[in-house]
């Protein structure tokens, strides 16, 4: 399974959810972000190698890794097609978080808009990685451990 950036961030606390999230719900996501991870591996040719650095939560090193990032961010609406952060439907992606557990949708919450004032940088591919970044480190800050997804 291919997990990125925000999505794997999403994927995290997702995992530390309390029981009230159901296994079908978590099971729906994670089928979900297997079939981002295909889509987005296809659409952006990356290597095998970034490919496991995605799935070992590490930035890849090539731009069309990087760019898988971008790909997920895009269909998660993290990210505009322009590569401008697209806040409004970020959050509104989330609803269906909220409708299981308002915690985890308002610890989500709060790293994107943090992470959302990151300026543009002018490769969206390059600006993913960046956010990626930002939405771990901001995740770190609410206890939100990266290691939760191994």
């Amino acid at each position: 399974m291919q997990s990125f950036g925000f999505l794997a961030l999403i994927c995290a606390v997702l995992s530390m959810a309390k029981a009230e999230l159901s296994a079908e719900f978590k099971e729906k996501f994670m089928a979900k972000m297997e079939s981002i991870g295909e889509k987005c591996a296809a659409e952006t040719g990356a290597p095998q190698e970034d490919i496991a650095k995605i799935i070992t939560k590490e930035i890849p090193t090539t731009h069309e890794g990087k760019c898988m990032l971008f790909c997920g961010h895009r269909e998660f609406h993290i990210q505009k097609p322009d590569g401008s952060v697209d806040i409004e439907s970020a959050i509104a992606s989330l609803d269906f978080i909220k409708a299981e557990d308002e915690d985890i949708y308002n610890k989500l919450v709060q790293v994107y808009k943090v992470c959302s004032q990151i300026p543009v940088i002018s490769d969206p591919c390059e600006y993913a990685v960046e956010l990626s970044v930002c939405g771990v480190h901001e995740a770190e800050k609410l206890g939100i451990d990266r290691r939760i997804l191994e």
